[in-house]
């Protein structure tokens, strides 16, 4: 079994990987690092990949697009999610000192979800890198004791770093919501969570046909975030996220309607 992730060991999304797939051990699974989410959602799409774990959604600060967007029109699917509690460390190298941090190297998520903290420090420069272990292996390397990383306990820890300051996260009940996701064959049949990518007809009231499709159906609205549509400047599609507990229909039915009422419709998970 091949999982795939974004990113190095220490990284939210492996420990992410690692919680949902505590039941396997090493011998049953291979974990597959990847510099890119694109490239590790077409590893999905092109069946390279038995699973993957992409982050897309994070409690402080939102939907996380550059994620969600590279799910639209690719033959993939969400059978789960995970959350994942996010607590960032501030990390330096031996013998450095809070007091003498120039420059906090970390993912743009983690450096916005610690806002407080530059608030109270504004002489330290925030600086966006690719990932979260990844900074902390970075400031290793470069062995300056005027840089830090915002990064995991085990990201730390795998890259010989001290803590200068623990629970950074402007909220301490920071988490990240995480897909498990799969090759669309393999899609769900049951589950009372539903969330689907569509483009609205550009027609007034199109967005209200859409929403009182789902209360014809008694889904509760639980996610509605717009996105702009590749190649179609301020025209937008929408991530919806429903729960179908209360309703009676069958999918293929509340898709069809969907599918009359909008200019395309792609499932993009279903789980529970």
């Amino acid at each position: 079994m091949k999982i795939g992730y974004q990113g190095v060991p220490g990284a939210y999304s492996e420990m992410a990987l690692r919680n949902y797939f505590k039941n396997y051990d090493d011998k049953e699974m291979t974990v597959i690092e990847f510099n890119r989410f694109a490239t590790l959602i077409q590893a999905v799409a092109k069946k390279e990949l038995d699973y993957a774990v992409v982050p897309i959604e994070n409690s402080t600060t939102g939907l996380i697009s550059r994620t969600m967007d590279l799910f639209r029109y690719q033959p993939i699917t969400a059978i789960d999610h995970v959350l994942q509690p996010v607590k960032h460390i501030l990390w330096g190298i031996e013998g450095s000192r809070l007091e003498e941090i120039k420059e906090v190297f970390s993912h743009p998520e983690a450096l916005a979800q610690s806002q407080s903290f530059f608030d109270q420090y504004p002489l330290i420069n925030a600086q966006a890198y690719e990932d979260t272990a990844k900074a902390a292996q970075w400031v290793f390397e470069q062995n300056n004791p005027s840089y830090a990383a915002l990064a995991s306990q085990r990201a730390g820890e795998l890259y010989h770093l001290v803590p200068l300051r623990e629970m950074i996260q402007t909220k301490e009940s920071n988490t990240t919501r995480f897909f498990i996701i799969r090759h669309q064959e393999h899609t769900n049949e049951e589950g009372n969570r539903l969330v689907v990518y569509i483009e609205t007809k550009h027609q007034p009231g199109a967005l209200l046909k859409i929403l009182q499709s789902f209360d014809v159906f008694n889904c509760n609205l639980e996610g509605l975030n717009a996105r702009p549509i590749p190649g179609q400047p301020f025209s937008y599609g929408f991530f919806i996220e429903v729960n179908i507990e209360h309703t009676k229909a069958s999918l293929s039915l509340l898709k069809e309607v969907l599918q009359q009422a909008a200019e395309y419709v792609q499932l993009i998970g279903r789980f529970d």
